[in-house]
């Protein structure tokens, strides 16, 4: 009896241990897809198959064929021929005219003449060495060193005609020449400059890192990079008195630009109604041929493409309720131009997944995989949707000592459950989260013309950033592999959310609002009471109010945007406005804290509690309009400030926008809130919140009077 009950107990202490176990891995690892999607997305993509296509498309910083300016581009054709290679029928490659022009170098040399005749670098081998702005020339002169120039020295070279000690030579600057300084060095006679540039000149003395300058005067042609470590010791030369005499060519010829965008899609059964689309940019100028920047993020969806497509296919994965697109242009001006060019279907999309410099390895790279939000101004569930994601491959992919850590092999230090290439590294994943920022193609989704919430996946810091190291040898297979894998489950997250996924996605959803609103906006919100003078008390519980308010709408409208991509069941929606629900009684003990926090410092200074404040006539008046961007602007036009009607309108009224006394953070972030769903008095509260310096709402008012005058805007 007593070896029975012995045995009960220890099978009933097996049972509990493993039962803890499958809760604390299945706690550590929540995602909104089921274990088995994650599984089948990970033994699919291959990290080796996106870094064997990068080798191929830039295996190295090649000079370009003529034929390329007038046919199609190398890299456009090649993603499109590898996509129909997978058997993808459903890509195009469209190309459309621009009315810019382009300079390209197909030639370029540096020589040492004397004391001693050298090749110090030429195009072909030195990718980076004529910076842009460069005119064809033959210059051949004295190599002469000349420190930072301050105002004064400019202005005196300005003014002082050819100067001897500059004509005729070439200068060792620490930095290219624009502007002031390029005319004040033409003017002087100078016919050329030689730079360096580096990320970290200790790291890689020998990167050279692309430059540019002003270089169309009549003396001052060209503008030569080269490493440190060759312009260290040009310099020791120069200043050890052997008077170096150099020699700079270069060939440089003039093109029309063009825009050339590979387009691709993986049909859904509701092709109607909001996808995803994901975004990398082919293209960041067309004599830089980065790897990592950015071929790594085209080749790692392109990897995205070929595996949903072929689990599509084999019947291991459905076909998608929403159709996932894939865009691959010129860095953002060709992301514009596709928009315009296909307006309808910012409509048909419910996020953007935009790759910039997703490849290099971590631990060499000495950085973080970030992840920039979605702004503000365009709340969504994509936040917390990619952030569950890539914390899955975190503690999947590291050893994290937690109480709830999921494990890996028995007796060592293992990954629990290893995302890893027999070509890449072994090295743990890391990732950081922040604001959003700008900088690639996901601002043209942010951009309020498009309106298409989107987050941006980069590695940061990035050590051959736009350098001509920027090389397949950085990129890590395994860095790939979890990226391809991070954006190809985030997509079918979104793509194909069932009732089962739901669940899920409203959870990952609300939990990172509560923790965003904890780290950010509400520790904000006390610290402005706790910081008050009692005078501005008052003041300052309306602005703490405020920055919460905006802090919930963004988080309760992350949940509604989840109403764009669910089944549309009545579950469904239950479900979610259940969550909405809490959100909103949470709203209420939030503010309700605040004005409690303010009471207890109102009673310490001796003062009256302040009190939410009411809306005043004028907030009233103006909480009854609500202005959109105009339907003739939206998806057609972007730069408010290129727009022919702004430029006349301001010939016109040279003080209109002088006399509302508007800094440019504030005209920026109303025209973000301007969505046909904000009010006047709400867009104004909004931008005190986000850029923390008040505004009137008169101004703001008649700022937007301006924008519908010129038919930017509509109410």
């Amino acid at each position: 009896m007593l070896i029975r009950s012995i045995k009960l107990i220890f099978l009933f202490t097996i049972v509990l241990i493993l039962t803890n176990s499958i809760y604390s891995y299945s706690q550590a690892l929540k995602t909104p897809l089921d274990q088995e999607i994650l599984d089948i997305l990970a033994n699919e993509i291959s990290g080796q198959i996106i870094y064997n296509n990068e080798v191929m498309l830039a295996g190295a910083p090649w000079v370009r064929e003529r034929k390329e300016f007038t046919d199609t581009f190398y890299e456009s054709q090649k993603i499109y021929e590898i996509a129909r290679g997978y058997g993808i029928e459903t890509v195009r490659l469209d190309r459309h005219t621009s009315s810019r022009t382009f300079d390209y170098p197909f030639a370029g040399e540096f020589w040492l003449i004397e004391p001693d005749k050298k090749l110090i670098a030429r195009i072909g081998a030195d990718a980076a060495l004529v910076a842009r702005g460069s005119q064809t020339a033959d210059i051949t002169g004295d190599l002469i060193y000349i420190p930072p120039l301050i105002p004064e020295k400019i202005e005196k070279l300005l003014s002082g005609g050819v100067r001897p000690e500059y004509e005729g030579k070439i200068a060792l600057m620490w930095s290219h020449a624009r502007g002031n300084a390029a005319r004040a060095l033409d003017t002087a006679g100078l016919r050329g400059i030689v730079s360096f540039s580096s990320r970290d000149r200790y790291l890689d003395p020998n990167q050279v890192v692309y430059g540019s300058g002003s270089y169309s005067g009549n003396n001052l042609k060209v503008g030569f990079s080269i490493s440190w470590r060759q312009w260290s010791e040009l310099f020791e030369d120069i200043e050890n008195g052997k008077k170096p005499v150099v020699r700079c060519k270069t060939e440089v010829e003039t093109f029309k630009d063009k825009f050339e965008t590979v387009y691709a899609w993986i049909p859904g059964t509701e092709p109607d109604k909001k996808g995803v689309v994901f975004s990398a940019h082919l293209f960041e100028g067309y004599l830089k041929r980065g790897a990592n920047d950015n071929m790594s993020g085209c080749v790692i969806q392109l990897e995205i493409l070929r595996s949903l497509t072929k689990l599509i296919k084999e019947g291991v994965l459905p076909q998608p309720r929403r159709t996932i697109c894939f865009v691959w242009p010129n860095e953002i001006s060709g992301t514009y131009e596709f928009i315009k060019q296909n307006p309808d279907l910012p409509d048909k999309w419910s996020c953007n997944i935009n790759m910039d410099m997703c490849g290099e390895s971590l631990r060499m790279n000495n950085g973080l995989m970030t992840m920039s939000e979605c702004p503000n101004h365009l709340p969504s569930y994509l936040d917390g949707l990619t952030a569950s994601i890539m914390n899955y491959v975190w503690r999947t992919n590291d050893i994290v000592y937690l109480p709830d850590s999921p494990r890996g092999r028995r007796g060592g230090q293992y990954f629990p459950k290893p995302m890893m290439e027999k070509n890449g590294t072994t090295d743990a994943f890391r990732y950081f989260i922040h604001k959003a920022t700008g900088g690639s193609d996901h601002i043209c989704f942010n951009n309020p013309s498009v309106a298409v919430p989107a987050i941006e996946l980069f590695t940061w810091p990035d050590q051959w950033y736009h350098a001509d190291t920027d090389t397949p040898d950085k990129s890590d297979p395994t860095q790939m592999k979890r990226i391809s894998f991070i954006g190809a489950a985030t997509a079918w997250a979104a793509a194909n959310c069932t009732d089962d996924v739901l669940t899920g996605l409203i959870d990952v959803t609300s939990e990172f609002g509560y923790s965003r609103i904890a780290e950010r906006e509400h520790t904000q919100a006390l610290n402005y009471i706790e910081n008050s003078a009692p005078e501005d008390l008052q003041t300052q519980t309306n602005r703490a109010l405020n920055l919460v308010n905006l802090a919930l709408k963004r988080e309760i409208g992350a949940l509604r945007s989840i109403d764009e991509i669910h089944s549309g069941s009545a579950d469904a929606d239950r479900i979610l406005n259940n969550r909405i629900e809490q959100w909103n009684l949470y709203g209420k003990l939030l503010q309700k804290q605040i004005l409690d926090y303010s009471a207890l410092i109102a009673k310490q200074h001796k003062v009256k509690s302040p009190k939410a404040s009411k809306m005043t006539s004028v907030e009233k008046r103006y909480d009854k309009i609500y202005p959109s961007i105009h339907r003739e602007i939206r998806a057609r036009e972007f730069y408010l400030n290129r727009s022919q009607r702004y430029l006349t309108y301001l010939k016109d009224n040279p003080e209109a926008i002088n006399k509302l006394d508007i800094g440019r953070a504030h005209t920026r972030s109303i025209l973000n809130f301007i969505n046909g769903k904000n009010s006047i008095t709400e867009i104004r509260n909004h931008v005190s919140a986000e850029t923390g310096i008040e505004i009137q709402l008169e101004k703001v008012a008649s700022y937007i009077e301006i924008l519908k005058a010129i038919q930017w805007v509509e109410y």
